[in-house]
């Protein structure tokens, strides 16, 4: 697993921080009339922000889809199970006693 995987939870929190954090920077840097490197790199991080948190809504749907079909194969290895001791028990009903 990777480390953005295994943190991805503290990663979220940090990128929406950030990017309101930066959100408030810009309009504070704009009400003072300060339009230069700083808004720009309050822009940048919003933007680096935005697609890091693009990329964990991604993560976690693969997760979910994932986990989706790992429980579907479950359920269908757990019919199968039933089936197979159902004919056991069939067939054992069936046999004379001996």
């Amino acid at each position: 697993m990777f480390l953005f995987e295994e943190h991805i939870d503290t990663i979220e929190i940090a990128a929406k921080t950030a990017s309101w954090m930066c959100f408030i920077a810009i309009f504070a840097l704009v009400f003072t009339g300060q339009v230069g490197t700083p808004l720009t790199i309050a822009v940048v991080i919003i933007w680096v922000s935005r697609v890091t948190l693009y990329r964990i809504k991604e993560t976690r749907a693969y997760w979910d889809e994932k986990d989706a079909e790992e429980r579907e194969l479950h359920r269908e290895q757990q019919h199968a199970n039933r089936e197979r001791e159902l004919r056991r028990q069939i067939q054992r009903l069936q046999r004379p006693d001996r």
